[in-house]
């Protein structure tokens, strides 16, 4: 058990490096600029997950965990990396 959260804990301190990383170097798909752009952009990609919930617990969990830390971006003014943080959840549940 404590391996598993280790592992889970790895993966999302790697993805969240990772998004801070381009975020510096590289335009979002997303704008995100406002408050009000960013409720819009988590309540869209809480009804992505939603519409694709092939996600696995370990995945979902995931995806919540970059959800909340995009909404504590949101909630900070970082707009930058709250758009980063979603295209990362919309990622994990977009259908091809």
């Amino acid at each position: 058990m404590s391996k598993n959260i280790r592992s889970l804990a790895q993966l999302v301190l790697a993805a969240v490096l990772l998004v801070q990383a381009h975020t510096a170097v590289a335009q979002t798909s997303t704008q995100v600029t406002n408050a009000q752009e960013c409720a819009q952009g988590i309540a869209d990609t809480k009804e992505a997950k939603a519409s694709n919930p092939e996600l696995g617990p370990k995945a979902a969990k995931i995806f919540d965990e970059v959800l909340e830390l995009a909404t504590k971006r949101c909630e900070q003014n970082e707009f930058a990396y709250a758009a980063e943080l979603l295209n990362l959840a919309r990622g994990m549940v977009a259908s091809e």
